[in-house]
């Protein structure tokens, strides 16, 4: 039986499906099944019932539950248990946006890891809500994510940075009047299942500006490179340590708005690698507020 085991145990209870498992656990559904077959087998006895449509919990596995969290919960509060030289020692891992990860995150964790040489970084990708889920789960220690529109008791949010809605265009581009170019340039809108894109949306709608679309993005780094080669506009959030692509492309302010995109650190309350996110937080404040 291994830590690892327990912890897709747990993914599927909480989940109902290896699938749902494995997305959280951001490992293959092969790879939960085998861990599954493997812990029955170290316990020797079944834990699912396979008769049905999908898999569900028996009655042992139901009990089995119950151990195997409060075995984990054990586990991770070792870290609490670390002497003072030792405090950050272990492995934290990090959800983030992706427009986050082409900067910020790095050169964060770049600072860090100088300062810090006894801590591990695992780095996952993903959108605001689905990091939410995996914050509030365990599976992730640490989100950098746009602001939920809720936030559970048992979660710790802290906002880094504001970044305001921009009208973007290609560094080569010649106009200066944000709603004529909305108006008039093939439009690129952000996937409005992106927290970002329904924040630029929800800005159109209530500046009633009818807009051509042509493309839609899941992404701001696809957004970005779109732009730059000149393939339409978009409205976005100025990013606060952009790439080289989102460095280069124009930035026109828009009237009358105060519209931003609210980046923040979501942590569990009760997750016991206080100290280590505490400074990676301390590096990405320093990232960010460096020229």
């Amino acid at each position: 039986m291994s830590i690892k085991q327990l912890r897709s145990f747990l993914a599927f209870q909480e989940n109902g499906s290896f699938s749902a498992a494995a997305d959280e656990l951001c490992i293959t559904k092969a790879a939960v099944g085998q861990q599954m077959k493997l812990l029955e087998e170290s316990l020797q006895t079944p834990l699912f019932d396979r008769n049905g449509y999908r898999p569900s919990l028996n009655a042992v596995g139901i009990s089995f539950a119950k151990e195997a969290q409060k075995v984990l919960d054990n586990y991770d509060k070792l870290f609490n248990s670390l002497d003072e030289d030792d405090d950050y020692s272990g492995t934290i891992s990090v959800g983030s946006v992706p427009s986050a990860i082409l900067a910020l995150v790095p050169l964060s964790v770049k600072s860090m890891m100088i300062e810090v040489t006894n801590t591990k970084i695992r780095i996952v990708p993903g959108m605001s809500t689905d990091l939410y889920d995996h914050v509030l789960n365990g599976s992730i220690d640490v989100g950098i994510l746009s602001q939920p529109q809720r936030i559970e008791p048992s979660l710790q949010w802290v906002v880094l940075v504001e970044e305001p809605l921009v009208l973007l265009t290609s560094s080569s581009f010649k106009g200066t009047d944000p709603i004529k170019i909305l108006q008039r340039q093939p439009y690129i809108r952000l996937a409005q299942r992106t927290s970002v894109g329904l924040l630029a949306d929800q800005w159109l709608t209530k500046n009633k500006i009818t807009v051509k679309e042509t493309m839609i993005m899941d992404s701001m780094e696809t957004l970005g490179c779109m732009v730059a080669h000149g393939l339409g506009v978009s409205v976005a959030p100025d990013l606060c340590k952009p790439d080289p692509i989102f460095s280069n492309l124009r930035k026109i302010s828009l009237p009358n708005s105060t519209d931003a995109r609210v980046l923040g650190m979501l942590t569990r309350k009760d997750n016991p690698k206080h100290k280590i996110i505490m400074k990676l937080k301390q590096h990405i404040n320093n990232t960010i507020k460096a020229t």
